[in-house]
């Protein structure tokens, strides 16, 4: 069956989820896409279609309510030129559509607009200067359970954190609870799973989170993530 086959395109101004929709008998899972940009949204949609995902465009967040209450949602994109674009939109969906998996594409991030999204609770943050294939891999990722971070990010976090001058007194030694609770931030483990794999509440878990954070000397979890590692490093 050839491409066009596949695709049912609808009418090239309709951004209400039912325009550039894959036929659902071999779809991969369904795929909110929201981006104000009609160019960008059709051409992303377009690439989509191609990977099989039932994608549904809109051109705001007011109508990925509706869609989310009558479909099941695999994972939502929001679109934006940078942080401020999308922070209130961010909101919304939060508290409008749960705790669905999110992933933020920007058109320029740098490493405090990527944590400051992370800390919302996002599933990842992708620049518009990465290719489709990247695109395709995050979005298997995080529909597989993980949580994508840039790598330059990373790189540019560990440069930030890293101090061959520290190691662990005895004020900054962890407990055997700690190291495991240290050891599931780095996988991009969510407070709910690591409660339930190390058997406490998810109370306990934050409070054991923020101990850590305060030995450290971090603000969030990824600093605490790359700082734990580099300190690790030196036992």
């Amino acid at each position: 069956m050839s491409l066009p086959d596949m695709l049912d395109l609808g009418s090239s101004d309709r951004s209400d989820g039912a325009a550039l929709r894959f036929v659902p008998d071999r779809r991969q899972g369904t795929v909110i896409l929201i981006d104000r940009r009609t160019i960008v949204r059709e051409c992303l949609a377009q690439s989509m279609l191609a990977w099989t995902y039932d994608v549904r465009p809109l051109s705001s967040v007011d109508g990925c309510a509706d869609l989310v209450s009558t479909l099941v949602c695999d994972l939502i994109i929001l679109c934006g030129a940078n942080y401020s674009d999308i922070a209130d939109d961010l909101s919304a969906l939060q508290a409008e559509c749960g705790n669905y998996p999110v992933l933020v594409i920007f058109d320029a991030a740098n490493f405090n607009t990527v944590i400051s999204t992370l800390e919302l609770g996002v599933r990842g943050v992708l620049s518009t200067s990465s290719s489709l294939g990247i695109l395709h891999g995050v979005i298997n990722l995080i529909r597989s359970g993980g949580i994508y971070v840039p790598p330059d990010c990373m790189i540019a976090a560990q440069r930030a954190y890293t101090n061959p001058s520290v190691s662990l007194g005895s004020d900054a030694a962890f407990t055997p609870r700690q190291s495991a609770i240290i050891a599931a931030i780095r996988k991009g483990t969510p407070n709910k799973i690591i409660a339930y794999e190390l058997g406490m509440c998810e109370s306990t878990v934050k409070v054991h989170i923020r101990n850590i954070m305060k030995k450290l000397k971090v603000r969030n979890r990824t600093e605490l993530a790359f700082k734990a590692s580099n300190l690790m490093a030196t036992l």
